[in-house]
């Protein structure tokens, strides 16, 4: 790095031109009183002093009533250390004061990265939902990893907090410093005090989904003599393509919280298996508990239902552990699925079993009416594909219709494709797509594809999947400007879910092929993914539940763009067999760790989380200013139940 005058200019070895070079002034921002504003240094009073053996660089400045002392110098990592003091010197208190730092970027077209909430401005998400946007600057315990990464023109800059919680003696809330991508007027990057804005509105916080309420949020006050400290790095280099600058995120080691552990694989079975018992109803498994939230009583397939991944999760216990009759529920349960759902289009089923009707129903949707949705509807099959495969492998008899049924709906896969050769989201009642909207969506199918080539033996199911997943490839991973999307069933944007099933998908491909293209598609897939994943753990107020109960955010995943919550979706289990197995064992570290953080929340004996049956565990666990934080809901679909189970069946083996 080199100072010149009143200008800050990143460099790298071997390369004359700047890398980035920042106005020292402009790198100030500082304000006092609502609603606050970026308010740069004054040019003329900014010095800087040459460092000192073993100090760095000092910078000193004057912004609006407060002064500000920057120290640079390189740290762990090779990471460019910024530590800031603001000081009051104006003899009074100041109250409402927001300060920090704004780096300028170089072009106007950026590739912009926020860990869980802002992948390249969230291009796919629906515009008639209140969604973060470029202007969103947000809590640090918003970020799974408390970072900004932008990239332009094969290069890179990543700006990293150091969080440091700031307790409210008073009523022992915490708060944080706060991160955000801005235009000021050209795109920036900033690290701010606490103070927060919603797509440029001040003050504004992302409370719900698609939901926003005004709540100034971050405003410290000084008294005279007082500071303000914070620590940042900084890290930049060369990528491309640009759409993968996000990965330095995941692969920088600057969070080491080891998270909680509560669990281990087989007590997750122990008690998710009674959860699933629980649910059993005679011909498959209810998708909530009773009807203690007011939803009837149903089979739900695929999404939040899982019912074919429980019947899996049934006879993987089965044959374990040498008990028939789970072996013979999984198969009662699947058969029930296979010979009652059937439309009258040949490869699509009917989504839900209405138990005290007696009727089976697809999805409905404003604007689509009745339609079987292309997510739910690959899990399902996938999850079919896998037990038939299950029961195979065990010299158990597998029903001829099982695999009609997975070889009939990958042909609907494949023969009704977009024109950019993807699956659709979903198909009317005469299985037609139900809409043109390009999306990630489909990609359950690709794994499904695959299950109707191991069943057949038909190589033309491989060549077919590989091409599809291509597709996707192509859309959306090639170079990630237009993330995954689309997946969940009740919001329109990116979402870790859609990511999941290309993970899985180019995973299968590497197993099956050998083919290492398919396992970089996946490694990126997974870093993608993990930008999701806590790896740090925010400390939340003394009387909220999770202060009481030690609860660490390291591990969990967060959701989507749209949904700022904690929740057990995740590729678990293959993302360990994917680092064990292809030579990229940091995968299967992180893989472990997820697993142990989930066992948080889950109910161990009656009461315990709010649960009646143990084993259950709620959907949502809120990390931070999204509905009530620190505290989790019971709102239990049978998803919660069978993901954990699934992975905890298979992790228990190799631990």
């Amino acid at each position: 790095m080199e100072v010149d005058g009143a200008e800050v200019r990143f460099g790298r070895h071997g390369v004359m031109e700047p890398h980035l070079q920042v106005p020292l002034h402009v790198l100030f921002t500082a304000s006092v009183g609502r609603p606050w504003r970026f308010q740069a240094a004054d040019p003329a009073s900014v010095r800087v002093r040459p460092p000192e053996p073993g100090g760095g660089i000092v910078v000193t400045a004057r912004a609006g009533e407060l002064s500000v002392r920057l120290e640079l110098g390189f740290g762990r990592e090779g990471l460019l250390e910024l530590r800031t003091a603001w000081h009051n010197e104006t003899g009074r208190r100041l109250t409402d004061v927001a300060a920090g730092l704004l780096l300028p970027l170089p072009a106007e077209d950026v590739h912009l990265t926020m860990p869980g909430v802002l992948y390249n401005d969230n291009p796919s998400s629906d515009p008639s939902r209140e969604v973060p946007h470029v202007g969103f600057v947000c809590e640090e315990h918003r970020l799974p990893i408390p970072a900004v990464n932008a990239a332009w023109d094969g290069r890179y800059v990543s700006l990293f907090a150091h969080p440091d919680p700031v307790r409210d003696e008073r009523d022992g809330t915490v708060a944080y410093g706060s991160l955000g991508v801005v235009r000021a007027p050209g795109p920036a990057v900033t690290a701010l005090t606490g103070v927060i804005a919603f797509n440029g509105r001040p003050d504004v916080c992302y409370v719900s989904k698609a939901t926003t309420e005004e709540r100034p949020l971050g405003y410290r006050d000084l008294a005279p003599g007082a500071a303000i400290t914070t620590r940042h790095s900084l890290g930049w280099g060369e990528v491309e393509p640009r759409g993968f600058g996000f990965r330095t995120l995941v692969h920088t080691p600057l969070y080491r919280d080891e998270g909680a552990a509560p669990l281990t694989a087989s007590d997750i079975v122990r008690l998710k298996a009674n959860a699933m018992d629980a649910r059993w109803n005679g011909d498959g498994y209810l998708a909530y508990e009773g009807v203690r939230h007011g939803r009837p009583r149903s089979y739900l397939y695929g999404w939040t239902g899982q019912c074919m991944k429980l019947a899996l999760c049934d006879a993987m216990l089965g044959i374990e552990d040498g008990e028939p009759e789970r072996v013979e529920r999984a198969r009662r349960a699947a058969g029930f699925y296979v010979d009652g759902s059937r439309t009258p289009v040949r490869g699509l089923h009917a989504a839900r079993y209405l138990v005290d009707e007696g009727r089976w129903e697809m999805f409905a949707r404003d604007g689509w009416g009745e339609f079987v949705s292309s997510r739910a509807h690959g899990e399902t099959i996938t999850d079919l594909a896998a037990l038939a495969l299950l029961f195979e492998e065990a010299g158990l008899e597998v029903p001829r219709s099982w695999v009609e049924t997975v070889t009939d709906a990958a042909a609907v896969f494949w023969h009704t494709r977009l024109s950019e050769g993807v699956v659709p989201v979903g198909w009317s009642p005469l299985g037609t797509p139900v809409s043109g909207l390009v999306s990630a969506a489909g990609v359950a199918c690709v794994p499904a594809m695959l299950g109707a080539y191991r069943l057949s033996g038909e190589r033309v199911w491989l060549l077919r999947a590989e091409e599809v997943l291509a597709c996707y490839h192509r859309v959306h991973a090639a170079t990630y400007e237009r993330p995954f999307a689309h997946a969940t069933l009740d919001a329109s944007g990116e979402d870790k879910e859609a990511g999941m099933y290309f993970f899985l998908a180019a995973y299968e491909l590497h197993r099956l092929t050998g083919d290492e293209r398919f396992a970089e598609w996946a490694e990126a897939a997974a870093d993608w993914l993990l930008t999701f994943v806590y790896a740090w753990s925010p400390e939340f107020a003394a009387d909220s539940t999770f202060a009481r109960r030690a609860f660490k955010a390291a591990g969990w995943p967060a959701v989507s763009v749209q949904n700022h919550h904690l929740d057990v979706f995740f590729p678990t289990s293959e993302l360990l067999e994917f680092g064990r197995t292809t030579g990229r064992p940091r995968y299967a570290e992180r893989a472990v760790r997820i697993l142990h953080a989930m066992g948080q929340g889950v109910c161990r004996e009656p009461g315990d989380w709010g649960f009646a049956t143990p084993g259950e565990q709620g959907e949502g666990f809120f990390q931070t200013n999204w509905q009530r934080t620190g505290e989790a809901n019971t709102w239990n679909p049978s998803w919660v139940i069978a993901l954990p189970l699934y992975h905890a069946l298979r992790m228990r083996k190799v631990a």
